[in-house]
């Protein structure tokens, strides 16, 4: 069984939405106790600090696709969410924009449900 991880964190991001720059902080907190022997013993951690959406697609899908059914796979994000005008939740990427009307450019998020 391997043990998997993908850390995402985004602190940076277009007008609209404010900086967290505790993301970055999360992320590498994180990677250490996961890496750690005595703590999670994880065999691979890999880390995504401000990915553009299709950069963070696919290394999701990455993620998912390369475990087999007894792998343990950890996917974490750090960061903002946004809901569009349906109700639906989307991760924000640096590049997370809204429109005159206010409303989400869902082409510029990650989508929740593509998890």
């Amino acid at each position: 069984m391997a043990k998997v991880a993908l850390l995402i964190g985004v602190s940076d991001y277009a007008s609209g939405l404010s900086a967290l720059p505790a993301a970055a902080k999360d992320v590498a907190a994180l990677q250490r106790v996961l890496q750690d022997p005595a703590l999670g013993e994880f065999d691979q951690v890999k880390t995504l600090l401000n990915p553009e959406p299709q950069t963070m697609q696919y290394e999701i899908e990455t993620l998912f696709t390369a475990c087999s059914k007894d792998d343990l796979a950890l996917l974490y994000f750090s960061g903002h969410g946004l809901k569009d005008e349906s109700g639906n939740l989307y991760f924000a990427t640096p590049i997370t924009r809204k429109n005159d009307r206010g409303d989400l450019v869902r082409a510029t998020a990650v989508a929740a449900r593509f998890i």
